[in-house]
C-alpha cells in the first residue's frame, strides 16, 4: 500500500511540476514577423519576443496552417515554455485568429455631432 502511495504522490507531482513550468497561453497581437520569431504585444501592452522552432504547430480555425498563415494585426494565442538556458519562449502551437482592428470606424455620413 505504501509503494502505490509513494508512486501516486510522484505522479502528482511531476503532473504539477510540468503545469507549472509550461505557464499560461501568450495572447496578443502579432506587431512583428520574423524568420524564425515573432513579436507579439499582449493585452496589459508588453511586448513579448518568441522563438518559432521546426517542431512548431500552426492552427487557423482548427486546421492546420503554416507560418506563413501569420501577420502582422493577426491574433494568435500561443502555447510556449520558457527556455531557461537562453531565458527565451520557444513556440510549441501558435492558434491564429483574425486580423485586428487597425483603424477606427470612420463617421457615418449625415452626422450631427460636431468635431471639437
Amino acid at each position: 500500500m505504501r509503494k502505490s502511495w509513494v508512486i501516486s504522490l510522484t505522479a502528482v507531482l511531476l503532473m504539477t511540476t510540468l503545469l507549472i513550468a509550461h505557464g499560461a497561453p501568450i495572447m496578443g497581437t502579432v506587431t512583428a514577423v520574423g524568420a524564425d520569431s515573432i513579436t507579439v504585444t499582449d493585452k496589459a501592452g508588453k511586448t513579448i519576443v518568441i522563438a518559432l522552432e521546426k517542431t512548431t504547430k500552426y492552427l487557423k480555425d482548427k486546421k492546420a496552417a503554416t507560418m506563413a498563415d501569420i501577420k502582422v494585426g493577426t491574433r494568435v494565442v500561443i502555447d510556449a515554455h520558457m527556455d531557461e538556458k537562453t531565458k527565451s519562449y520557444k513556440a510549441e502551437e501558435v492558434q491564429i485568429g483574425a486580423a485586428g482592428a487597425e483603424a477606427k470606424p470612420a463617421a457615418k455620413k449625415g452626422s450631427t455631432k460636431p468635431n471639437h
